[in-house]
């Protein structure tokens, strides 16, 4: 999916069950996927159940090992809902989802219980379980302590039933360091503009942490159904459609950026001093013009704008600076600096509503390429906000 180098970063700061919940929300039939309600993740359908326990793994730690405590954990609470009614056992799957980032073996207790699919085949794999955590007649498991619990209670003849349905319903899935590629391939396969992965990627990836923490703020478990989601990926493909407007693609760059930016002192700098900009208003323009330097090379890349697209667009910036500046020598100000921020706050407001290939760009874009205008060539700008702006540089060059 695009530019790989920025993704695995990016993906860190997204807990793996808003990552899964969006994993279960790309699908072509109507499903609700649930968070913290039925279990980590559930998928519920007019059908079907999926109960699904999430596990992420960055130790050494084996949750499908045979003595696991988080496995037992699971089939415990998989028991308890089932009493419950929580879940149906006639509608039900249960799935355990491990993201590992590195290799496992499962454990022989886990597999064996995967591979169960007749009821024969659970009990046989329930009584090997047997023969594995209990020593001969023994009542009490070789477990740690912490597990003991969860295994004598799986494994009390009142719960033989539920414990074999369970078996049955099984099923283990292991991702070892390949989790996040399988879910950008899968978000890629939808109908999406292609130029537009990454960010459509993350915006819904953005859109599901958001969706659950509204939920957790009510103390309430999250469900979002999949048309839901439909509408939203939709409504941000609409709002990146390049016939009505070009969406950022880059990102906004961070205050130490701007300011090393800012300490350069390129011309653009000096010539908002010229008009005794504020500090604030100096970092603005130092970050638009970051920002918009970034998006005019990632939208050449992707293909979407020519440079005959973006002359044409200069060209209109500097027909509105050379009209605004002919408008402004026929109103009187007290000095040149109050002049100069009268014709730098119009150019800006005008710039706002500039479209580049019919199409309407970012909030920072027209700005960001007024700085670039009064930057270049560095001796003499194509535009400037000072009276004098290019006798002021021409002094500050002689003086070094």
């Amino acid at each position: 999916m695009g530019d790989r180098t920025h993704v695995p970063d990016k993906l860190e700061g997204y807990l793996l069950q808003v990552r899964h919940a969006l994993f279960e929300l790309i699908s072509f039939d109507d499903r609700v996927v649930s968070i913290e309600a039925i279990d980590d993740v559930a998928i519920e359908t007019e059908s079907e159940i999926i109960a699904e326990q999430t596990k992420s793994v960055l130790s050494s730690n084996n949750p499908s090992s045979n003595k696991a405590v988080v496995f037992w954990k699971t089939i415990y609470n998989w028991c308890k809902y089932i009493k419950d009614g929580m879940i149906d056992p006639k509608r039900m799957t249960l799935k355990y989802l491990i993201v590992s980032s590195h290799y496992l073996s499962i454990g022989s207790i886990a597999q064996s219980f995967a591979a169960a699919r007749t009821e024969d085949e659970a009990e046989r794999a329930l009584e090997d379980a047997r023969n594995e955590l209990f020593d001969g007649e023994s009542v009490e498991p070789n477990v740690s302590d912490e597990c003991k619990l969860y295994v004598k209670y799986c494994f009390a003849a009142e719960n033989k039933d539920i414990f074999t349905k369970i078996i049955m319903s099984l099923v283990i899935e292991i991702h070892e360091d390949s989790y996040d590629a399988e879910l950008e391939n899968k978000f890629a396969k939808q109908a999406i503009p292609p130029e537009y992965k990454d960010e459509l990627f993350f915006a819904m990836l953005g859109w599901v942490q958001e969706r659950i923490h509204q939920f957790t703020k009510e103390n309430k478990p999250a469900y979002i159904s999949s048309e839901e989601y439909r509408k939203e990926l939709y409504k941000e493909i609409r709002g990146r459609d390049i016939r009505s407007i070009l969406s950022a693609v880059s990102t906004e760059p961070n205050d130490a950026e701007t300011g090393i930016e800012v300490k350069r002192h390129d011309t653009y700098i000096k010539q908002l001093e010229f008009i005794s900009l504020d500090t604030t208003g100096i970092f603005e323009a130092a970050s638009d013009y970051l920002r918009t330097k970034s998006e005019i090379t990632l939208w050449s890349e992707k293909g979407l704008v020519s440079n005959h697209s973006f002359k044409a667009y200069d060209d209109k910036l500097k027909r509105i600076w050379d009209l605004e500046k002919r408008s402004n020598e026929r109103i009187e100000y007290d000095d040149d600096i109050q002049k100069g921020q009268a014709l730098y706050i119009k150019c800006q407001k005008e710039a706002l509503n500039q479209k580049l290939q019919d199409s309407e760009v970012p909030c920072f874009f027209g700005s960001g390429r007024l700085h670039s205008l009064a930057n270049e060539p560095s001796n003499k700008p194509e535009i400037g906000w000072h009276s004098n702006y290019v006798k002021l540089l021409e002094e500050q060059d002689k003086d070094g």
